[in-house]
């Protein structure tokens, strides 16, 4: 019996790829950093650098909310009331909000649930004022009476919205 030769296992190739790419990458990293350092002008830095000492923004006070029982008195009319067009009680009024309007059970918008809102006014609707206004979440509010669908309805409604949108104006 002849032996054949044994032949040696072939040794496996090592794959050097990976550890390519990391020093690759890591000479890219810096090479690019470093010479947009200097293209930029960057000096080394501490926080404190970062700090002012001059003077700096700080945002305005927040407005003091208007009591929500401010009435105007219905003895002393305002000093524009005369004027044509103007609301005042015993007026028509219409909606001149290109979107329909809440007509609300009390003055005020904020923290009031769905239950508050009575009915919507459509665009264009006629109503009454019945009184002088109330001021109530920073916007003033008339007490009107509309026609509503539904029949005729009493409730409040802003004059202008929180952004200065008009919504009543005189006929």
């Amino acid at each position: 019996m002849s032996q054949q030769p044994v032949r040696p296992e072939p040794k496996p190739t090592r794959n050097f790829f990976w550890p390519g790419f990391a020093i690759g990458f890591a000479l890219l990293a810096l090479t690019s950093c470093g010479s947009l350092a200097l293209m930029v002008g960057l000096n080394p830095g501490t926080l404190a650098d970062l700090q002012s000492t001059g003077p700096m923004w700080t945002p305005p006070p927040p407005p003091t909310p208007l009591p929500a029982d401010m009435t105007a008195p219905a003895s002393l009319p305002p000093a524009d009331a005369s004027q044509p067009g103007r609301l005042q009680p015993g007026s028509p009024a219409r909606n001149v909000a290109s979107s329909r309007v809440n007509i609300r059970r009390t003055p005020g918008y904020l923290g009031k649930g769905d239950d508050d809102i009575l009915a919507q006014m459509e665009p264009g609707a006629s109503v009454a004022i019945l009184e002088w206004p109330q001021a109530a979440d920073q916007l003033t509010w008339w007490h009107i009476r509309a026609n509503t669908p539904t029949g005729p309805i009493e409730g409040w409604v802003a004059e202008s919205t929180a952004s200065g949108v008009q919504i009543l104006a005189g006929e």
